[in-house]
C-alpha cells in the first residue's frame, strides 16, 4: 500500500508540473494573440491614421499591400492614396491564382475621404496559391466573374 502511495505522489508532482507548464504557455499565447490582434486591428481599423512616406516633393500615388495566408485562407490587404470614386464605380480586389485559372474577385470597397481602405478576410476558395494580386475600378456593382474595368494597381510574389 505504501509503494501505491508513494508512486501516486510522484504522478501526483508529475502532473501538476505539466499542468503549471501548460498555464505558462497558455499566458503566452494569450499575450500574442492580443499583440496579433492589435497589429490586424490598427492596419484594418477605418478610424486609424494612415501616414505613407515618400520622396520629398514627389507626388503620392496609389499603393496596396496583401497579406495572403493560404493555409488559413487569410487575406488583408490595405491600400492608400486612392483616388476619389465617380458615383457610379467602385474599386475590386483580385486575386490572380498560381496555377493560371480565371482570376478571383476578392472584395469590392471605397477608400475614405484620405484615399485609404482595407479588405479584410473576404469569402475565397479554400488553399488558393496567388500568383500576384490587382485592383480594378469596375461598375458600382462589381464585375464579379472576371476584371473588366481600369487596372489601378498590381503585384506579384
Amino acid at each position: 500500500m505504501l509503494v501505491v502511495v508513494i508512486q501516486l505522489r510522484r504522478q501526483n508532482a508529475g502532473l501538476q508540473e505539466s499542468v503549471s507548464q501548460l498555464g505558462s504557455l497558455i499566458g503566452k499565447q494569450t499575450i500574442e494573440l492580443e499583440n496579433a490582434r492589435r497589429v490586424a486591428e490598427a492596419i484594418t481599423a477605418p478610424d486609424a491614421l494612415r501616414v505613407e512616406l515618400v520622396a520629398a516633393k514627389a507626388p503620392p500615388v496609389p499603393r496596396g499591400k496583401a497579406f495572403y495566408l493560404r493555409n488559413w485562407n487569410s487575406l488583408v490587404f490595405v491600400s492608400s492614396n486612392l483616388a476619389p470614386l465617380p458615383a457610379d464605380k467602385i474599386y475590386e480586389l483580385w486575386l490572380f491564382p498560381k496555377s493560371g485559372g480565371v482570376p478571383i474577385p476578392a472584395g469590392m470597397f471605397k477608400p475614405d475621404a484620405n484615399g485609404s481602405a482595407s479588405v479584410v478576410n473576404p469569402r475565397l476558395p479554400a488553399g488558393v496559391e496567388a500568383k500576384a494580386f490587382a485592383v480594378t475600378l469596375e461598375p458600382e456593382s462589381g464585375s464579379h466573374d472576371a476584371p473588366r474595368g481600369t487596372a489601378v494597381m498590381a503585384g506579384g510574389a
